[in-house]
């Protein structure tokens, strides 16, 4: 899961206090360092990138204070820095340095600002520190209100988010300049088999652990290249490519979105599909349908039938695509707390499959090799 411009939230308990528009508490103890490249007083320093302290001490005011935040499955590092009488800041910082003027953050950003997409405001630029500040827009992801509170008005939430995917759709594919780097790339035949490609390898042969008999290997490749090829919309719009509940913010004035730097053009059922089958939390199937039905009222120009065909495959895909990154997170960098995503996303793929009789034949090898705790 490619995660976010950044990742401002620390996921609380569900009997954590229900305050979503201000800040909640890291699970771990948070390092602060300060301008001059030192811990705060009475608190240990752990290791921190030399760009932050340098950064720091050339173009902050002493005494600001940076505390590290939850990471994503990405390089980037981020910080929540906090100057002096000033209003608290995102530090995102990025492993290199990079040229601004060519990076496909600043394009995206550009773009989705322009046409109404609600994305946080890029306070300053730090190219040769590798390091972007942006707008702070607290701690509270979809996901976290959601599990915090279940009386939540979750169909209005989701209303709302399905609003902003349409708004991608329409006049962010309507309006996107002609050199974009979104039009670039794609989430094409080749980008969607390259994601299960990546799921055989990293889950299946890494987290799973099995090695399939040639034969079987042959199977589960003919299946991804079918699966791939049946996605390869002719009509694509622009996709956020991450639109899940992680990468949407609940801030005072509305949803916010995060983790558009991959944005490009693919199937119309990409995003939707990210949101309503997302892997990282129970959504009912009444919720699900319901946001089918409320896309389609505002996408009239579709077919109903051949887009819910269409979204079905789009959503196993992304769930096996899911579990070739939650597998490379935990068996090869050792990111264990991706392992609690896998039973539901299993769960997911398996009834998927259960409810298409063309998955007769391939059930039988992923029910061997991936549905299996023990890996056939």
């Amino acid at each position: 899961m490619h995660r976010g411009i950044w990742r401002t939230h620390s996921l609380k308990s569900p009997s954590s206090p229900k305050n979503y528009h201000g800040r909640t508490s890291l699970w771990r103890r948070p390092e602060r360092i300060r301008a001059d490249g030192r811990a705060a007083p009475g608190i240990l320093l752990m290791s921190t990138p030399p760009a932050l302290n340098s950064l720091l001490n050339e173009h902050f005011p002493p005494g600001t204070v940076a505390v590290p935040l939850k990471g994503d499955a990405s390089t980037r590092r981020f910080f929540r820095l906090t100057a002096p009488g000033d209003p608290s800041s995102v530090l995102m910082l990025y492993p290199h340095v990079f040229d601004w003027e060519g990076f496909p953050l600043k394009g995206n950003h550009e773009h989705l600002e322009h046409v109404g997409v609600p994305v946080p405001k890029i306070e300053r630029v730090f190219p040769e520190y590798g390091a972007i500040l942006l707008e702070d827009l607290g701690d509270t992801t979809l996901q976290l209100a959601l599990l915090c509170d279940p009386s939540i008005d979750r169909p209005a939430l989701y209303r709302e988010a399905i609003d902003i995917i349409i708004l991608l759709q329409e006049s962010g594919t309507r309006e996107l300049p002609p050199h974009a780097a979104a039009r670039r790339v794609a989430l094409d035949e080749a980008k969607l088999l390259w994601e299960l490609d990546h799921f055989y390898k990293h889950f299946v042969l890494g987290y799973q652990g099995v090695r399939p008999a040639p034969s079987e290997e042959a199977g589960f490749k003919s299946f991804f290249q079918w699966l791939a090829a049946s996605l390869d919309s002719a009509k694509r719009v622009l996709c956020h490519r991450d639109f899940q509940s992680r990468n949407l913010m609940i801030t005072p004035g509305g949803l916010r979105v995060i983790d558009y730097q991959d944005a490009r053009l693919g199937p119309a059922s990409y995003d939707l599909a990210s949101l309503l089958r997302d892997s990282s939390l129970d959504l009912d199937q009444d919720l699900r349908e319901e946001g089918i039905r409320y896309f389609l009222a505002r996408r009239r120009d579709l077919s109903p039938e051949e887009f819910k065909a269409e979204f079905a495959r789009m959503a196993l895909q992304r769930n096996i695509k899911d579990l070739g990154t939650f597998g490379y997170q935990v068996a090869h960098l050792g990111n264990a707390e991706y392992r609690g995503y896998i039973p539901r996303t299993v769960r997911m793929a398996r009834s998927a499959m259960l409810t298409d009789q063309r998955y007769h034949t391939i059930f039988s090898l992923f029910e061997k090799y991936v549905f299996s705790p023990e890996g056939g």
